[in-house]
Parts: C-alpha cells; sequence; structure tokens
C-alpha cells in the first residue's frame, strides 16, 4: 500500500470536502427552504413528520461530518502543503484567521461545539433546538465560504486541484 503525499492527500481531501459541501447545502436548502429563522413552533413542524425528522437528522450529521473533515483533515493538510507546521485545531485556525483564509477561527470553534447540539438535543428539548439550528444554518454559510477561500488558495498559490481532475 502506497502512502499519499501531502499533495495527494490534500486534492483528495478536496474531492471529499467538495462532495460534503455539496450534500451540507442541499439538505440544508431541502430542510430549512432558503430560510434559517427558526423559531421553536418551526422545530416543532418540523418533528411533526418523519421527512422533517429524517432531514434535520441528516443535516446535523453532513453539518457534523463536514465540519469534523475540514478541521481534523483538510486544514493540517492544507498547512502541510503550504509549508506551515499543524498543531492543535485553535492553532490552525488562528494561523489561518491571521492569514486571511477564514473569516473568524472562534465561529469554528463554535461550530465544533454546535455539531453535538443538533445531533442531539432535538431529542431531549425540542424548543432548545431553534437556536442552535438558526445558528448551525448560519454557520453553514460560513464553513461553505471559508472553505471556497482555503479551495481556491490550494488551487492557485498551491497548485493542487480536486483529484478527480
Amino acid at each position: 500500500m502506497t502512502v499519499a503525499t501531502p499533495p495527494q492527500r490534500l486534492a483528495r481531501l478536496i474531492d471529499l470536502v467538495d462532495r460534503e459541501d455539496k450534500h451540507l447545502l442541499a439538505v440544508r436548502e431541502r430542510l430549512l427552504e432558503g430560510d434559517c429563522t427558526v423559531d421553536p413552533d418551526r422545530v416543532q413542524a418540523l418533528l411533526a413528520s418523519d421527512t422533517g425528522v429524517d432531514r434535520l437528522e441528516s443535516f446535523g450529521a453532513k453539518f457534523g461530518r463536514m465540519q469534523d473533515t475540514i478541521m481534523d483533515k483538510f486544514i493540517p493538510a492544507f498547512l502541510a502543503c503550504a509549508g506551515e507546521n499543524a498543531g492543535p485545531a485553535i492553532d490552525n485556525l488562528s494561523r489561518l484567521e491571521k492569514l486571511g483564509l477564514i473569516q473568524n477561527a472562534d465561529a469554528w470553534l463554535q461550530m465544533r461545539q454546535l455539531r453535538n447540539r443538533l445531533v442531539h438535543e432535538y431529542m431531549e428539548k425540542p424548543a432548545d433546538l431553534a437556536p442552535a439550528l438558526q445558528r448551525a444554518c448560519h454557520f453553514t454559510d460560513q464553513m461553505h465560504t471559508d472553505y471556497q477561500t482555503l479551495r481556491t488558495y490550494a488551487q492557485e498559490h498551491l497548485r493542487i486541484g480536486p483529484a478527480s481532475h
């Protein structure tokens, strides 16, 4: 078995995150229909149907998966290809923020905390889910935008594109 070089690994991760991004945006659209305003009544309406529950669970899972992939895999691989030392997630995020490659490192840490609430909290306290779901909806836009910035930088400055192209 051959081990992927850092550029090959980053290219494969670009392919993966491209798919995750596409699926996350699509399920968010099916779940919230372009409106990130979420109140307890809207959550109750979602939970009243099997389709709503399925979409909510899918959104939570895809949100968590993409956030995990970017923070735990993509960013360290990106930094390695850029000649930077990868370290703890908070240090990596701070470095990317200083370089202007992500908007807000603290928001990424908040995304990490939010993912567990999306998956588990609706079972216990549906009313508490409304603000979490609204934040996740907005964070999805930030995650998408920051990823696109990193992806563009990888293509233009590191000469690394998707492995599938």
